[in-house]
């Protein structure tokens, strides 16, 4: 976490974090606080707390700022979370982001308190989550396949070697993590886009005509093998969804993280949260052009955070979640705490957690907030051979 440039008194964003804290306790004197400055947010520690004043909010967790409070030897954090954080956005949704970040707190063993500063005053956040399992069971799969012609898009896509998630009413297929076709309602009747991203999946939308579905499949998979399995490393192909690739291999050999079996898990959220992402927070991207009236009805891949989810199940039964993460991701503990909460939430039986991370991404920021999580975790570690394991 590099620190920009140190106290200025002249910065608005220092005014702002001063002018909190002044609040939050009037005793400290915030023209003698020692202030640093980082991309989305200042901090500064005074009387052993951390105090941090957000002013922009990549990322729906708080793991960055609790390896601030760790850095500074804090004994506990204060968040203060004011809505410019997430321009474009309204009220509701940022107190939807705001919510899940005073819900994640629960799970750390130092005092977080979170709050969002407006008309002149400080207002706790109330901690909630609108986040949803869709555990890819039996049950999931029977939801979909209520619809019409379900059956034979699920037989298609397994008999090609895919793997078929479904998330509500939807179909999802993917060949080595990365999504290969989607199921889509035309004309009031269930079919398959087939296509890596959405300009694939058009451009072979218009030439449908003239291939069967299983040849274009074929085809599409055939691509990814190419580029997931070959020497081109740095190919757009061989670097997307690399966190249900990980799963996938687990999957097919559980010990790698000392449990039996492994289900695999995809999430959704409700209510008016601000994007389609679990967890970025970044602007739409949506061309805004003469041109992006072709791509109505193609809606875009799958969107991930660089981790995926699973439960994990023991020689005895017993349950975890499991987190695998696939890049370096200071907020991975933080999401994970939610997904468990979620997971007990919704009834599952859920004893802990397991994070799993690349050998490459294990480093210190991470594993101290590991040994700060209250709520029941253990690390296992992927090295660079994983990728041997491929799915027959």
């Amino acid at each position: 976490m590099p620190q920009m440039n140190g106290s200025e008194k002249g910065s608005l964003l220092s005014g702002a974090l001063r002018s909190c804290i002044s609040k939050f306790d009037s005793d400290i004197q915030g023209s003698t606080l020692e202030i640093s400055e980082f991309p989305t947010f200042v901090g500064s520690v005074a009387k052993g707390i951390a105090h941090v004043f957000v002013s922009t909010l990549p990322t729906a967790d708080i793991g960055a700022h609790l390896a601030f409070a760790l850095k500074r030897q804090a004994e506990s954090l204060v968040l203060y979370l004011p809505h410019v954080a997430l321009p474009g956005t309204t009220s509701s949704a940022a107190t939807e982001v705001f919510r899940v970040l005073s819900l994640q707190r629960q799970g750390f063993g130092i005092p977080v308190e979170v709050f969002s500063p407006a008309d002149n005053q400080l207002s706790q956040v109330t901690p909630g989550s609108n986040l949803q399992l869709v555990v890819q069971e039996e049950s999931a799969r029977s939801e979909f396949l209520n619809q019409d012609g379900a059956e034979e898009l699920v037989e298609l896509v397994l008999g090609c070697g895919c793997e078929a998630l479904f998330i509500k009413e939807r179909m999802v297929a993917t060949h080595l993590g990365l999504e290969v076709a989607r199921s889509k309602i035309v004309d009031g009747r269930l079919g398959l886009e087939i296509g890596v991203g959405r300009n694939d999946r058009m451009a072979k939308s218009w030439l449908s005509e003239s291939k069967s579905q299983a040849d274009q499949l074929h085809e599409t998979i055939e691509v990814v093998n190419r580029y997931r399995l070959g020497s081109s490393q740095f190919h757009p192909l061989a670097k997307l969804s690399m966190a249900r690739w990980m799963r996938l291999a687990i999957q097919d050999n559980p010990a790698l993280i000392g449990v039996e079996g492994l289900v695999p898990v995809e999430l959704v959220r409700t209510g008016s949260w601000p994007n389609s992402g679990l967890w970025s927070l970044k602007a739409s991207s949506e061309p805004n052009d003469e041109d992006s009236s072709m791509y109505q009805g193609f809606d875009p891949s799958f969107e991930e955070d660089g981790i995926s989810f699973g439960i994990g199940v023991d020689a005895d039964g017993a349950e975890s979640v499991v987190g695998i993460a696939a890049s370096l991701d200071l907020g991975v503990v933080a999401k994970l705490y939610e997904v468990l909460h979620a997971a007990r939430a919704a009834g599952r039986q859920t004893g802990g957690s397991i994070l799993v991370l690349e050998e490459r991404n294990k480093i210190v920021p991470i594993e101290r907030l590991v040994d700060l999580a209250s709520f029941g975790i253990r690390s296992a570690t992927l090295l660079p051979t994983w990728k041997m394991i491929i799915r027959d």
